[in-house]
């Protein structure tokens, strides 16, 4: 099938060029920009059955005049003394620019400030040092507007910072989710740029200190550059689908940071795809074939080994569909897509460029390959115990004597000479050596921690990063992100005495729990410290007004039509970063005692439905729903690779090997990537939640791809020379091209790590680290070595070229 493909693309070179040209083309005018299908945010996308997501939609429905989903809040402060009137001045002047419907742009709500009715008391700090003023935004806090919302205001602040009637010694910051949302997406945004930029370089620099060979460069370069272009389009397209009547139900979305996915794994895939048939061709140039016949016969012989390279990582990405986070669901099936795209690029283009080129690929140092073969000779080489073969080199035509080429191990020929040879006389005690090693490190990456903390990710120099810290000087951190319980039951007629008091005692529950700063409720609108007051004095004359002022009930009690006294609101305050994984364990606590409440039959609170939202009921639901699907995913990627080694390979045993090898080397990774990232940053929480999952994902499936393209080129040796010796060679002609290709690779995942996300570069990082891994221990150590385990007992006697089989067969007859 292969074989016949190659001669298609050989004989009719130009016209896949220009069909490929034309594809590229044409999807380019037919599909949008990417810019305008794709999304981001994360919290958008949870399930509808997650309480944040219910509690979204019940607080939209019951309180629709209050729907604030993510915050901006500024903040002014000074550390040498209490704010004076100047000060707050400044703030004000901060504030009315901010106003809903002015000509800032923005989508604002609503404005909080120390003036604003009930809640404004509490927007000045204990120390009277500082003060807020809060930005309301309808959107969730990663949404993209929030991008344009953080420059807004910060080129505001920086003008305010210009002003010469500003007060000495005042700083001005700005916080809040929405502005630590926009953080995270333009340093998304901009880790996109840096990384597409940063792979082309390091692809274009290995492949030239490699092969020195700038042609060679070019190919895999174009090849892989179209295949991009044309397969971020045909997503965009996808996109869109669901607009054509028939297709309606095709409800796809794609996401910004997963061009970061696709760049990355295109041109380390895509690059190693070429170059395995980059590599094959210059053996067949070397055996004597001519240009045409030596393209077709490479991709004949390489055909099925890219293919299933390839389907393991396609199939590996494609099971993320299964996933109930929708941006899992989505983003594995497109990266799969495009993968494949990549692939048709180097099953075509790639040969058909490489028939363009001729011999003149390997220019300047094997500008002559096409014209050189049939050169006659002998060469010596050892087998088992000392015995000594002599093999012809290639003739002219190069059929007679191609399975008795010596072995050409290209890049460093000589190390994997030795290496094959140890592994072979040794391969248990350097297979158990190599286990002992690397072992520790797996044991740790069976249990890593993870975090969830989206402010941990941001760089020190970010606007959010910045102002979060000036907050916290004077604030608890919980004061940016607020967790909102929403108490729903029919008839419960919360705005009755009765009911009040309840409200008032489940205030007091709550604001007696480790890690709750404050609650705020219609019983305790301005948070203070519930239980009785003096009716008389001047705080509780302000606790008493703030009771009965209408904002408080419009904001804590329910009127909307249908939900009117139904529905009550209380705002938990925490004494932690609203994104850490303590404020995640206080609201489990909450969550206990109140589903606690719901099902006693003796509680006041029975039957009453309690959902939540806010940052951190988001990024509970986030952690539990990914949690559940790196399960789900982690199962389904091992079955379908192993599916597709089976169907490759067809020999069960060592298809569980390979699995096991990969699901070793990710353990290894993630260990060490761990003990890494916690040595570097002393305030390390665990690694970033999106590591494990897409680690698992890329590294099981890209990992197998050296695996593939080693031991089928095992099987194709071992018919010539038999178990042990085409097992040698088989480890020596393949060591340079996959070790070539694993640097490439592994280069392609470092680009990731100049991007300015942590997560980003934890990823980055653990994909290079296990690429490495794949590359200079699984595939040249662990696999041989239990290969050789294999058909050590049966290897009793020096194997036999194919060509000459026969003739010692009738030998070894006649003498008996």
């Amino acid at each position: 099938m292969y074989q016949r493909l190659g001669g298609f693309v050989a004989r009719h070179w130009v016209l896949v060029i220009i069909a490929w040209a034309a594809l590229a083309v044409g999807v380019d005018y037919a599909a949008l920009p990417w810019d305008a299908v794709t999304h981001d945010g994360d919290l958008a996308y949870l399930p509808a059955r997650m309480t944040s997501v219910q509690g979204e939609r019940l607080l939209a429905r019951a309180f629709p005049g209050n729907r604030s989903k993510s915050q901006l809040v500024l903040v002014v402060a000074r550390s040498d003394r209490p704010l004076s009137s100047d000060d707050r001045r400044v703030l004000d002047h901060l504030a009315q620019q901010f106003q809903p419907g002015g000509d800032h742009g923005l989508e604002i709500m609503e404005v909080w400030t120390p003036w604003t009715e009930v809640i404004g008391k509490k927007l000045v700090s204990p120390d009277r040092k500082a003060a807020l003023a809060v930005l309301l935004f309808k959107h969730e806090f990663m949404a993209i507007s929030n991008i344009q919302a953080l420059e807004k205001v910060e080129q505001v602040l920086e003008e305010t910072r210009q002003l010469e009637r500003l007060p000495e010694g005042l700083r001005l910051g700005v916080t809040g989710s929405a502005a630590i949302g926009g953080d995270m997406l333009a340093s998304a945004a901009q880790s996109v740029r840096n990384t597409e930029v940063a792979t082309v370089v390091l692809v274009v620099v290995i492949l030239l200190l490699v092969y020195r060979a700038p042609v060679l460069v070019l190919i895999p370069l174009a090849t892989i550059a179209v295949a991009v272009a044309v397969s971020l389009d045909l997503v965009a397209l996808l996109t869109q689908a669901h607009r054509v009547a028939w297709l309606e139900w095709l409800d796809f979305k794609v996401f910004k940071t997963t061009k970061i996915f696709v760049v990355v794994i295109l041109f380390g895939s895509g690059t190693d795809f070429c170059l395995f048939l980059i590599s094959r061709y210059k053996e067949e140039l070397e055996a004597g074939l001519d240009s045409k016949q030596a393209v077709a016969r490479a991709l004949g012989h390489v055909g099925k080994a890219l293919v299933g390279s390839a389907l393991t990582t396609i199939l590996g990405l494609s099971t993320m569909f299964f996933a109930d986070f929708e941006k899992y669901r989505n983003s594995g099936p497109a990266i799969g897509l495009c993968l494949a795209v990549a692939l048709a690029a180097c099953l075509t283009l790639a040969p058909a460029l490489l028939r363009a080129v001729g011999g003149a690929v390997f220019w300047p140092f094997g500008s002559a390959l096409s014209q050189r073969g049939g050169e006659a000779g002998r060469v010596e080489y050892s087998i088992d115990g000392g015995n000594t073969w002599r093999c012809a080199l290639s003739r002219p035509g190069g059929e007679a004597a191609r399975g008795a080429a010596p072995v050409d191990g290209g890049l460093f020929g000589g190390f994997w000479d030795f290496t094959s040879r140890a592994i072979i006389a040794r391969p248990g005690t350097i297979l158990l050596a190599s286990l002992f090693v690397l072992s520790p490190l797996a044991w740790r990456g069976l249990s890593v921690d993870v975090s969830y903390d989206l402010l941990g990710e941001l760089r020190d120099d970010r606007p959010s990063v910045q102002g979060t810290r000036l907050l916290r000087r004077h604030f608890y951190a919980g004061d940016t992100g607020p967790v909102t319980i929403l108490a729903h039951r029919e008839g419960a007629m919360f705005d009755t005495p009765e009911q009040e008091q309840e409200i008032a005692r489940l205030t007091k529950l709550l604001y007696d729990l480790p890690g709750v700063q404050s609650v705020r409720s219609l019983a305790e609108p301005l948070g203070d410290r519930p239980g009785l007051f003096n009716p008389f004095s001047a705080a509780g004359r302000r606790k008493l007004a703030a009771r009965k002022h209408p904002q408080s009930t419009a904001i804590y009690l329910s009127q909307a039509p249908g939900f009117r006294g139904e529905v009550t609101r209380l705002d938990v305050i925490l004494a932690v970063d609203p994104f850490s994984r303590t404020a995640v364990e206080t609201l489990d606590q909450i969550d206990r005692i109140l589903r606690g409440l719901s099902n006693n039959p003796e509680s006041p609170w029975h039957g009453t439905s309690f959902v939540y939202a806010g940052t951190t009921a988001g990024v509970r639901d986030l952690k539990a729903v990914t949690q559940s699907d790196q399960v789900l995913i982690q199962r389904l990627v091992v079955v379908a690779v192993l599916m597709v080694l089976i169907v490759i390979l067809r020999r069960p045993l060592i298809c569980l090997y390979l699995i096991v090898t990969v699901l070793f080397s990710y353990l290894v990774t993630i260990g060490a990537t761990e003990l890494v990232f916690g040595w570097l940053y002393p305030s390390f929480d665990g690694l970033d939640w999106k590591v494990p999952i897409f680690l698992f994902v890329i590294l099981t499936a890209v990992g197998e791809d050296y695996n593939i393209y080693l031991v089928t080129r095992v099987f194709e040796e071992q018919r010539r020379w038999g178990p042990l010796e085409g097992l040698r060679q088989a480890v020596v002609r393949t060591g340079g091209i996959i070790t070539s290709c694993g640097v490439i690779m592994a280069g392609t995942f470092l680009s990731m790590m100049f991007g300015t996300l942590r997560g980003m570069l934890e990823l980055g990082f653990a994909l290079s680290l296990g690429v490495v891994l794949d590359t200079m221990v699984v595939r040249p150590v662990l696999v041989p070595a239990f290969l050789a385990l294999l058909h050590k007992p049966r290897a009793r006697r020096p194997a036999v070229p194919v060509g000459e089989a026969s003739a010692h067969a009738a030998s070894a007859a006649g003498g008996h």
